[in-house]
């Protein structure tokens, strides 16, 4: 398909959506547990942001600084074995598809869940300059905000 000079093309990124990098996002400042983000997400016909790749991660990681609220972000990473030691953490995708993690940028001494620690999700944590932590995915764990894509 040939575009004419005066043809716009649409952005399907429009507010409250915001384009980082290739991605089109929903950050929200809510307080809640990170299953409660991944539940709002998909009620607004999204997921919890996966980023496939470090300079998407890292990306995103500059976005949060520059916005400076100091409120944590739950993202899309969960461990699905936590008998496994250091887990076997993938990116949960929309329907519900998993991508095994290619990179590894949780902070130092981190994912540091066990059995009997159950920290099978994960968000950028403001304190240590928005790195990866793994933290518990039920109410009685931090809570934070979320990152929702498209």
């Amino acid at each position: 398909m040939k575009l004419s000079p005066d043809t716009q093309i649409i952005d399907e990124c429009s507010y409250p959506y915001r384009r980082v990098g290739k991605g089109c996002y929903l950050i929200q400042k809510d307080n809640i547990s990170a299953d409660d983000a991944f539940a709002k997400c998909l009620r607004r016909g999204t997921h919890l942001a996966t980023f496939e790749n470090i300079n998407e991660a890292m990306l995103m990681k500059y976005e949060l600084l520059k916005m400076n609220t100091g409120i944590h972000y739950y993202v899309g990473g969960r461990n699905i074995n936590r008998y496994k030691p250091g887990g076997d953490w993938r990116w949960i995708k929309k329907n519900g598809d998993m991508v095994k993690m290619t990179y590894f940028a949780f902070d130092r001494g981190e994912p540091n869940g066990s059995l009997s620690l159950a920290e099978d999700c994960m968000f950028f944590f403001a304190i240590r300059g928005y790195r990866f932590h793994n933290v518990w995915c039920a109410m009685g764990g931090l809570l934070g905000g979320y990152i929702c894509e498209k």
